[in-house]
């Protein structure tokens, strides 16, 4: 843990928790770790539904993890509507709802049970789908969110470590079938010996993450510009002298958090998409993974929020929220309950009237603002202030651009 901090005065922590030997052993792990210093733990469980004995294996779990004192939540998800991908959605709605929880609770760091040969089937993953250096670096010890931090403290810890721990305590845990089922992908791995030995000094794919990210850190800081609009500039001057895959790179990164994307597009079309930026051959513009990208004048590249990829209005609801998984929306206290939460141009209609805070977006172009949320109450739309309003402005509601992933974020870390 040491290594992944550092940690405040009595931290607090989350640690999810699925019954699996992997979480239970981490929550135990951890429990004694923040009891030394004299912080908080809490547990949670996330109940995807995709089992019919998921709903007591989480009783179980709870009756497990009151014996050691520990409190334990259970988070709900229903999957009835996912028919492709279940896998990928599932672990999509956990993340959700684990941050979710987490920026309840004020808690910062969320603990997940990743160990050694999780981190390889990663990367065996990865290297089968031809991922670049960032990908085949597999998962990072320490990943930055906007409210939290996901922390892997068993990266570089075996799985016969994790079930002597288990055995020593005399605990139980619960086998996931799942995990034997070669529908989906990561059991199909498992079905394969993929033992590695195990270091705790970074090894090689881990090394070339750390020298892209660098390089792309350095990309970004001399050619890119974040606008609180939610919209990117791109300046190819300083990349006329950067290596392809720098660019490519970049130009993921930067449509990733423009779409509020959690991982980059990747493939033969940001490779072309890349070429054409840095060859000043973008002409008429594109689309490319939820974002416009067009000349912005010589030398600049615009990047937008594609408005056909933004989903249909929402009730507002009363508390704060990701709207478009790209800004935070937080609703004043005295709001109807029926206020519906969308995109401006999703509300907007040919003759309506004036829109309310339309002041606040003065010379941004027609483009941007229509990707900008808003509110629609009877009719009446509402700009959401990008600048917090003063505490008079009672039917206002404040947006802050907050993507869930930015364009260089965190160091990556090994362990």
């Amino acid at each position: 843990m040491a290594r992944l901090g550092p940690f405040e005065h009595k931290p607090h922590l989350v640690v999810a928790v699925s019954g699996g030997r992997d979480s239970m052993a981490l929550v135990l792990l951890a429990a004694d770790w923040v009891a030394a210093r004299d912080g908080r733990i809490d547990a949670v469980t996330v109940d995807h539904g995709l089992r019919t004995e998921s709903a007591a294996e989480a009783l179980k779990v709870g009756t497990w993890l009151a014996a050691a004192g520990i409190d334990h939540y259970v988070l709900s998800w229903n999957s009835a509507d996912v028919t492709n991908g279940v896998e990928a959605a599932a672990r999509a709605a956990r993340y959700e709802r684990l941050e979710e929880f987490c920026r309840a609770r004020g808690a910062l760091h969320l603990l997940v049970g990743h160990h050694h040969a999780d981190q390889v089937e990663t990367r065996e993953m990865r290297r089968l789908r031809a991922s670049g250096p960032a990908g085949l670096a597999g998962m990072a010890a320490v990943r930055e969110l906007s409210h939290t931090r996901i922390l892997r403290p068993l990266l570089t810890f075996p799985r016969d470590r994790l079930t002597a721990t288990m055995t020593a305590r005399n605990q139980d845990w619960i086998e996931d079938p799942s995990n034997q089922d070669v529908r989906f992908a990561r059991a199909r791995l498992r079905s394969v010996d993929m033992t590695k030995p195990v270091s705790d000094e970074p090894d090689e794919p881990s090394v070339a993450r750390v020298a892209a990210d660098l390089s792309l850190a350095r990309a970004a800081a001399r050619a890119v510009t974040i606008y609180p609009s939610g919209y990117a500039v791109i300046d190819t001057g300083p990349l006329s002298d950067a290596p392809q895959h720098v660019v490519q790179h970049l130009v993921g990164t930067v449509v990733r958090c423009i779409a509020g994307r959690v991982y980059p597009p990747r493939g033969e079309r940001l490779s072309r998409m890349s070429a054409r930026i840095a060859e000043g051959a973008l002409e008429g513009g594109a689309t490319l993974a939820g974002c416009v990208l067009r000349p912005n004048g010589p030398g600049r590249v615009i990047v937008l929020r594609e408005f056909a990829a933004i989903a249909p209005p929402t009730l507002l609801g009363a508390s704060a929220r990701l709207w478009d998984e790209r800004f935070t929306v937080t609703p004043s206290s005295d709001l109807p309950d029926d206020c519906s939460l969308g995109a401006v141009g999703q509300f907007e209609a040919p003759g309506a009237g004036e829109i309310r805070g339309s002041e606040w977006f003065a010379g941004l172009s027609p483009e941007i603002r229509k990707t900008l949320p808003a509110i629609c109450h009877n009719g009446e739309i509402f700009l959401c202030a990008l600048q917090k309003p003063p505490e008079s402005a009672i039917d206002t509601v404040f947006a802050r651009f907050s993507p869930r992933m930015p364009v260089a974020g965190a160091r990556f870390a090994t362990a």
